[in-house]
């Protein structure tokens, strides 16, 4: 669980980075600090979400 958390901040990091103002970033802290620690599948999901704006299946090769 630790390694699938430390790659959700590591993605969730770079995503605020590329873009700061995408409606994602608040809906994911805001699920973040409701309390609850999220289960494997959410954090997937989310992992899975965000690399897929940052690299879009057009611009991969």
């Amino acid at each position: 669980m630790s390694s699938l958390f430390n790659e959700f901040s590591k993605t969730y990091e770079r995503f605020q980075q590329q873009f700061p103002h995408h409606p994602l970033n608040a809906e994911l802290r805001h699920r973040i600090l409701r309390g609850r620690f999220p289960s494997n599948q959410w954090l997937r999901a989310q992992i899975k979400r965000m690399k897929e704006i940052m690299a879009p299946l057009w611009l991969s090769s």
